[in-house]
C-alpha cells in the first residue's frame, strides 16, 4: 500500500508532466496565469483523494493517474475564477490570475492601470476556461480502462459537476447581497455542498470507479465513497469558518479578519443572529462587511459568535464527520487503506485553532 507521501509524490510528477505538455501547448500569458496557481503548493487533497480511494478497492495508483490530474486541474480552474469574482489579489502569498495578468501586460505592452486590469481579469477567465477544457481532455488519457469507465466520468465533470459546483458559487455570490435576515442555515449548507462538497464527492467516486473500473453510477461503492467525501467536505468548510474567526493566522494561511471585512455569510455568524440580543445583534452587523475593521472589531466578533453559536457548529461539524465515517464503513471491509481514508478525514476535518 503506498502512504499519502508516496501518493502525493506520484502526483506530482504526473503534474509538473502535465505542466511541461501546458507550457508547449498555451499562449505565454495564459500559461504563466496556470502555472502560478499549479505550483504554487497545497495540500492536493483532491487528487490525493482520488487515488486513495482507487487504491481502497484494489487498483492501480498509477493508471489512474490522469484522472488525478485533471481534478487539479477542474479546481484549480474554479480558483482562478473565485479570485476574479472575489476581487482578490493574492492567493498563498501569490498574484491571484487577474492580478498576474495585469502585471503582465503592463510589461508586455505598458499599459495604464485601468487597461492593464481589466486585460488581467479578461486572461484570468480565458486562463480559467483554458484549464477547464484541458482538465476534462485529461480523462481521456485513462486509456487502460474501459470506454463506458472513461465516458461516466467525463459526463459527471462536464455534467452534474460543473453544473452544481457553479450553483453553489451562484449562491455564494447571491448571498453576499442578501440581508442577513433571509439567509437561513439550509441556504448556507446548499452553498457549501456545492462549492466545496461536490468536487470531494466527484473525486471519491471517480477513483473507486476507476480502481473497479466500472460507471461511477453502477457503482454502489464509488457512490458511498462519495457521501462519505461529500460530508468530509461540509465539515471541513464548518471548521474552516470557524477558524477564519478564531484561528491563528500562521497556521490558516490567510489575515485573520478577512472573513470579517468580506461580511462572508457563514453558518457561525447566522447562528450568531439567531442567538443574540437586537442590540448585540446590530453591534455585530455593524462590524461584517466592513473593511476598516480594527483588532478590537476582530476581538468583539470573537466575543459574539463565542458559546452557543460556536458549539452548535462545532456540534454540526462532528455530526458531519461522524456521517462521514459511517459512510466509510459501508463502503469498505476494514484494511490499512480504509484506515488510511478514516485519517485523511480526521486530518481534513480536525484541524486546530
Amino acid at each position: 500500500m503506498k502512504n499519502m507521501d508516496d501518493l502525493r509524490n506520484l502526483f506530482l510528477q504526473a503534474l509538473q508532466q502535465e505542466t511541461d505538455y501546458l507550457k508547449q501547448r498555451l499562449p505565454s500569458h495564459l500559461f504563466a496565469i496556470i502555472n502560478g496557481y499549479l505550483q504554487g503548493g497545497g495540500k492536493r487533497l483532491r487528487p490525493c483523494l482520488l487515488l486513495m480511494c482507487a487504491q481502497a478497492v484494489g487498483g492501480d495508483v498509477e493508471k489512474a493517474l490522469p484522472a488525478a490530474v485533471a481534478v487539479e486541474e477542474f479546481h484549480t480552474w474554479t480558483l482562478i475564477h473565485d479570485d476574479v469574482i472575489d476581487h482578490d489579489d493574492f492567493r498563498r502569498g501569490n498574484p491571484t490570475g487577474h492580478i498576474l495578468g495585469s502585471h503582465l501586460g503592463k510589461e508586455a505592452w505598458k499599459l495604464s492601470d485601468t487597461v492593464a486590469a481589466d486585460y488581467g481579469v479578461s486572461a484570468a477567465i480565458l486562463a480559467g476556461d483554458s484549464l477547464q477544457a484541458r482538465a476534462t481532455e485529461k480523462l481521456f488519457d485513462l486509456n487502460d480502462f474501459l470506454r463506458d469507465t472513461i465516458f461516466s466520468l467525463v459526463f459527471n465533470m462536464t455534467g452534474r459537476l460543473t453544473q452544481d459546483l457553479l450553483a453553489g458559487e451562484q449562491l455564494d455570490v447571491e448571498m453576499s447581497h442578501m440581508s442577513w435576515d433571509d439567509i437561513t442555515d439550509e441556504t448556507v449548507l446548499k452553498m457549501i455542498d456545492g462549492k466545496t462538497g461536490a468536487l470531494l464527492k466527484y473525486c471519491a467516486e471517480a477513483g473507486a470507479a476507476l480502481g473497479l473500473d466500472t460507471p461511477i453510477e453502477d457503482c454502489k461503492t464509488a457512490l458511498q465513497l462519495g457521501q462519505f467525501a461529500l460530508n468530509c467536505g461540509i465539515a471541513f468548510q464548518l471548521q474552516d469558518d470557524i477558524l477564519g474567526i478564531y484561528g491563528e493566522e500562521a497556521k490558516l494561511g490567510k489575515p485573520i479578519g478577512s472573513d470579517i471585512r468580506e461580511g462572508k455569510r457563514t453558518l457561525l455568524a447566522c447562528r450568531s443572529f439567531d442567538t443574540l440580543s437586537t442590540e448585540n445583534a446590530a453591534l455585530l452587523r455593524s462590524i461584517l462587511g466592513r473593511a476598516d475593521i480594527t483588532q478590537n472589531d476582530i476581538t468583539t466578533v470573537r466575543n459574539l459568535m463565542n458559546g452557543k453559536p460556536l458549539e452548535s457548529v462545532q456540534n454540526d461539524a462532528e455530526s458531519y464527520v461522524q456521517t462521514a465515517l459511517s459512510c466509510l464503513e459501508m463502503a469498505l471491509a476494514p484494511s490499512p487503506c480504509r484506515d488510511a481514508l478514516h485519517d485523511f478525514a480526521m486530518k481534513m476535518t480536525k484541524r486546530v485553532m
